[in-house]
């Protein structure tokens, strides 16, 4: 009878802007206190998700600053990009399984984790698009997988170019980013206020 599998855990992180140019794209139907709110609001509701996820061990937010009512793991934004942040992360934990989250997913449910998980466990890698699909809104990499952050435009095409066996979900929870005035049109139920 051959050996179980055995599955690492995952660590994960969360990469939050903050500040004046935190969701700057909404300024035209939002205030810089709505954009605030609302990006705070999103980011509690992801690292919820996340905390309540028995296959996630760790799990950081990446933030220039901390998030007021996170109590978890900080990790600070040097702010020299997402993607120089991300590498310098995975260098420090190239053993473990990563898992890489946008703290603007609003629809995000444990479904839409497990799933990515799941299909990460079985490539070897698997990315989240967007609605568009044509960017990355999460990346899972189980441990020694080869690959490197390409976040930004283009991702999905970027990161696929990099991994042929790549996996690519497309799920609600993962594909609703809030980025545009139209995006937040589409908010069908309230964020939980951030605590």
């Amino acid at each position: 009878m051959p050996d179980p599998v055995v599955r690492l855990p995952w660590r994960a992180i969360v990469p939050l802007k903050q500040g004046a140019t935190a969701k700057s794209r909404l300024a035209g139907v939002l205030d810089a206190e709505e954009r605030r709110g609302l990006a705070e609001r999103m980011a509690h509701h992801v690292l919820a998700v996340l905390a309540a996820m028995p296959q996630v061990a760790q799990l950081e937010l990446l933030s220039p600053v901390p998030l007021a009512g996170w109590h978890g793991a900080w990790r600070e934004d040097p702010g020299e990009g997402l993607n120089p942040a991300l590498e310098h992360w995975r260098a420090q934990h190239g053993g473990e399984n990563l898992l890489v989250v946008h703290a603007d997913l609003p629809h995000l449910t444990g479904g839409d984790l497990a799933a990515l998980l799941a299909a990460a466990e079985l490539a070897g890698a698997a990315l989240a698009t967007d609605r568009a699909g044509l960017g990355t809104n999460a990346l899972a990499l189980t441990a020694g997988t080869v690959l490197a952050c390409r976040f930004g435009p283009d991702s999905r095409r970027l990161h696929a170019a990099q991994c042929p066996g790549l996996a690519v979900l497309s799920r609600p929870g993962l594909a609703f980013d809030v980025d545009t005035a139209g995006d937040v049109a589409l908010l069908v139920e309230p964020i939980p206020p951030a605590r």
